[in-house]
């Protein structure tokens, strides 16, 4: 039977975090643990279990969990479901790696981060500045928020996106419920947060985001598009160094650009490797994208996670 992991929860600074547990194949004694989380509008259940079984299976375990306010994870009382705010969820990687540290079956001197698209950035910035971690892996990453919201809306409708963050501002101000818009749309003309025919195919295609979670509602609050422009994960990768990187990049990515990713790579520091996958962005969850990806993060995980630690605490 496939390892479907164990049900978790974990407090993040008083927001109940769920997810699922993997642990190490034949381990032992305490084993290294990754911790992961989907990226953008993402939950466990969209596809990155599969990374999580792999890295299971070569003896590391992982602990992944869903972002507050999506999937099974609570929301904190003063904000709405279904909003990405990238430092809240920087904070809930290093909240799931202190749960991961008071495990009994788990290292706490050796830790890994992993993360995907949006939360590949949050990875990238917890790695600078949380020395837990020991090995970093971030897969078609974002790198800059401003170059992917340009990327992604027309020019001569930037103006309107701002004038609409600042009326959603007034809105929620007043006590009035935050402006959603979907995901994903068919419609090219409908405002969404991935506005391309590829991220709708990734979601409504088959063995898509829906086939594998029908109740996935396909809404974010506007908001988490107005973080979006301002966040910037790229500004950290010089400071990951010593810890291990490993960026995996699709080259002929369009969501997060992959020559975007190419470039910051060059601005990080040793240790470091890069590993290339062929398609786009979102064949990093699926088929041989996805099985090349797999493989270079369970290789990287191993190679630096797997050593004895010389003490605990």
């Amino acid at each position: 039977m496939a390892n479907i992991g164990a049900d978790i929860e974990f407090d993040a600074e008083g927001v109940t975090l769920r997810g699922l547990f993997f642990p190490a194949a034949g381990a032992t004694r305490p084993a290294p643990c990754v911790v992961m989380a989907h990226g953008w509008a993402g939950e466990i259940t969209h596809f990155i279990a599969d990374f999580a079984r792999t890295f299971s299976a070569a003896g590391i375990a992982a602990v992944v969990f869903d972002h507050r306010g999506w999937g099974r994870s609570d929301a904190a009382a003063s904000k709405p479901r279904h909003e990405s705010e990238p430092w809240e969820q920087i904070r809930d990687y290093q909240n799931a790696i202190t749960y991961a540290q008071n495990r009994q079956d788990v290292d706490p001197e050796r830790i890994g981060a992993w993360g995907s698209s949006y939360s590949a950035g949050h990875a990238f910035v917890v790695a600078a500045i949380d020395r837990r971690v020991k090995a970093v892996v971030g897969q078609v990453p974002v790198v800059s928020g401003l170059r992917e919201f340009q990327g992604m809306v027309r020019v001569d409708m930037e103006d309107h996106n701002h004038q609409a963050f600042a009326a959603d501002r007034r809105s929620r101000a007043r006590g009035e419920a935050p402006t959603l818009i979907p995901v994903v749309s068919k419609d090219p003309l409908v405002m969404s947060a991935l506005p391309m025919a590829e991220a709708y195919e990734y979601f409504y295609g088959p063995d898509g985001v829906i086939e594998r979670d029908p109740s996935f509602p396909n809404e974010i609050t506007l908001r988490s598009v107005e973080y979006l422009y301002g966040y910037e994960p790229g500004w950290y990768l010089p400071r990951i160094s010593p810890t291990p990187l490993l960026m995996v990049v699709a080259p002929h990515d369009r969501v997060a650009p992959g020559e975007l990713s190419l470039h910051a790579y060059e601005s990080a520091a040793h240790p470091k490797k890069l590993v290339t996958i062929p398609g786009g962005h979102f064949d990093a969850y699926r088929g041989h994208a996805a099985n090349i990806a797999q493989i270079a993060a369970r290789d990287w995980f191993v190679g630096h996670l797997t050593k004895a630690s010389t003490h605990r605490t």
